[in-house]
């Protein structure tokens, strides 16, 4: 059999997990257009901060508070989205209003897209903070947010969201390598997206996709296309639950299921605005990676039929190794150590990024978050 397939799928997989990086630091040792500090801007912007919730009567109270409790030297506006709760959320959002909370009930189910689009209609501030009912931002998390817009040429600042780090999870081994390669982007502001627990964005760089698409992902890659640079600040910190595994899944399918779409409109847009670096990061770190179980799986069956050769074989002895350990990882979670635990969470995020996409090409993407427990969103 000819080898040639077989590097072509695995160069494809390999692409976002180490050739990207790779190429990502060589551009930031040599072409730093920001630094790692930032200087204090002359004048604190107004900020408004914009939270979408659902069903959140555990945590509201304690979100708004911690909100009300930022330090920063200019004003922060509040303003809660409750998407057809039938909980006490709106009530509690109300206990605030003295305090210049502002809440925006919708009776029927809109989702968080169109939820967050109403809410900056009511919304003042030249800079706007997003975030979720359940983060818990640190004392000065808005303050980091905005201290970036000193500089005229930044539109976007994503934050460090720190959750599932105690333990090895699924989604704290993901997000060490995501924060890794953030920090290489931000050196020339180019970094992919945001994190929709702790970002900001200018006022006049809001511009979704369409009327019914607003999320962080989108809105982080059009303030790029709209020529502006998306920068990562890891001194704007935010802490979130950290989800089951169960949980995890079910957001992963939900999350891919919805940027799957914006990944090819806006790769669509990069192309017409002659972002080359914009349009292969899309490629790459994104639309790869949602593949890389199935690029994976290919490859290894490929290896498996040249086997006769004994570099072939030891390369399939090693892949087959990869699955069964991550088999193991499944049956056996709690009696193995967190290192082992890697093929298991990247076939269950690869495994959760296909049935996303399948929900797609089905015409049956999931756009809207459900509440499946107290104080935890699926």
């Amino acid at each position: 059999m000819n080898s040639f397939p077989f590097w072509i799928v695995l160069g494809l997989f390999l692409s976002p997990w180490f050739i990207y990086p790779s190429i990502l630091i060589g551009i930031s040792l040599f072409f730093r257009k920001y630094p790692s500090s930032w200087k204090k801007p002359d004048e604190w912007p107004p900020v408004s901060v914009l939270i979408a919730a659902r069903n959140e009567e555990d945590v509201i109270a304690s979100r708004i508070r911690n909100l009300l409790e930022q330090k920063y030297e200019g004003s922060i506006e509040i303003l809660i989205g409750s998407d057809s709760s039938d909980d006490e959320t709106d009530a509690i959002a109300n206990t605030f209003r003295d305090q210049g909370v502002i809440l925006y009930k919708s009776e029927k189910r809109i989702g968080k897209p169109l939820m967050i689009k109403k809410l900056l209609e009511l919304s003042n501030g030249e800079i706007i903070v997003f975030s979720d009912a359940d983060t818990v931002f640190a004392p000065f998390a808005v303050r980091e947010l905005v201290t970036p817009f000193s500089n005229p040429s930044v539109g976007c600042v994503d934050g460090s969201r720190r959750n599932s780090l105690d333990d090895d999870t699924c989604e704290s081994i993901y997000w060490k390598y995501e924060t890794a390669i953030k920090k290489m982007c931000s050196s020339f502001g180019a970094v992919l997206g945001a994190t929709g627990a702790v970002f900001a964005l200018r006022r006049d760089l809001f511009m979704p996709l369409s009327p019914r698409r607003s999320d962080d992902f989108e809105l982080a890659v059009m303030t790029r296309i709209q020529g502006s640079s998306c920068v990562f600040n890891p001194n704007a910190i935010a802490a979130e639950p950290s989800p089951d595994d169960a949980k995890q899944y079910r957001r992963l399918v939900r999350i891919v299921s919805w940027m799957f779409i914006s990944g090819i409109l806006l790769m669509g847009k990069a192309l017409k605005k002659r972002n080359v670096l914009l349009f292969m990061q899309l490629l790459v770190h994104k639309v790869l990676r949602w593949f890389s179980g199935l690029l994976l799986a290919s490859a290894t069956v490929l290896a498996g039929f040249l086997a006769d050769g004994r570099f072939y074989l030891i390369l399939f002895i090693l892949m087959c190794l990869f699955h069964a350990i991550a088999v193991a990882g499944w049956l056996l979670k709690r009696y193995m150590p967190s290192k082992l635990l890697v093929p298991y969470y990247f076939w269950l995020m690869s495994i959760a990024a296909i049935d996303g996409i399948l929900r797609v090409l089905s015409g049956n993407p999931v756009e809207t978050w459900e509440k499946k427990s107290k104080g935890r969103k699926s």
